[in-house]
């Protein structure tokens, strides 16, 4: 390794701390549950133990402000040395399209940015790019809209699956929370509570998100005319579930807040 500075790309979460580092040609992901008391020092450790850099640059994207303060505290204490710096809408090179750009989650808006980046570049018509649909799947699901200029015009926000069953054991008196991280078949009709709850949360849910693909898509075929396919790129910790629910075609890209963190500096 050289002793050059390197690059440290970090998606603090309303749940968890997604990180990710270049080694070579790859990168390479990892996250850690913020409920865990020392998760930051654990990412510290794990970005250490991946990176022989004398320097590192912290690029850091956060809807979740305490824990983003402190992660930047345990890494001014840990490395002196590294650059920190924390990320805005005004640092990513898309055009806004919203009533209060500054109240824009920053993990929307890197998440579209790395989308787009990635369809443009796949593109067979000379890196263009029309419109698309971004999803990202966490603790809050949001479906956005970036419209064929790569503006990002907003989208809507749905609770995930973990937050919609920790709602509805909480607001009841025996209905279970459901362990998302545990692999179950769906079976409708339920013929039991647990199978209920999952079916209707999990199925509900890909619904919803198709239901609001397809409103953006069909209003913008109206107003263009085209009949062009649109790309729908997901991307999230519950996207591996929840794919195989959705019936619009999709291609699931893992990590792209922390992909468009690191692709800033090469746009």
């Amino acid at each position: 390794m050289t002793s050059t500075a390197c690059m440290v790309a970090v998606d603090v979460g309303n749940t968890a701390v997604k990180l990710a580092v270049e080694q070579g040609d790859a990168i390479v992901d990892h996250s850690i549950v913020i409920s865990h008391t020392d998760w930051h020092q654990s990412a510290i450790t794990w970005v250490r133990d991946r990176l022989g850099c004398k320097d590192m640059q912290w690029r850091i994207a956060s809807v979740h402000q305490r824990a983003a303060d402190r992660l930047v505290d345990a890494v001014r204490i840990a490395a002196p040395s590294a650059s920190i710096e924390l990320v805005t809408h005004h640092d990513v090179p898309m055009p806004v399209a919203v009533d209060f750009p500054d109240r824009l989650g920053i993990d929307r808006l890197l998440s579209a940015f790395q989308a787009r980046r990635i369809t443009r570049d796949s593109s067979p018509n000379s890196g263009s790019c029309g419109p698309l649909v971004v999803i990202d799947a966490g603790s809050a699901v949001t479906v956005d809209w970036v419209d064929g200029a790569g503006r990002f015009c907003g989208g809507a926000i749905l609770p995930g699956l973990s937050l919609q069953s920790r709602a509805l054991a909480m607001g009841t008196d025996a209905l279970p929370q459901i362990d998302w991280s545990e692999p179950h078949q769906v079976r409708i009709p339920a013929t039991n509570t647990a199978d209920a709850i999952y079916a209707g949360i999990l199925v509900g849910l890909a619904a919803a998100i198709d239901g609001l693909t397809q409103r953006y898509i069909e209003s913008w075929q109206q107003a263009s005319g085209s009949d062009d396919t649109v790309p729908v790129i997901l991307t999230g910790g519950d996207s591996l579930v929840l794919s195989a629910h959705l019936r619009h075609a999709h291609h699931q890209k893992p990590n792209l807040v922390c992909r468009g963190l690191l692709n800033l500096s090469s746009r």
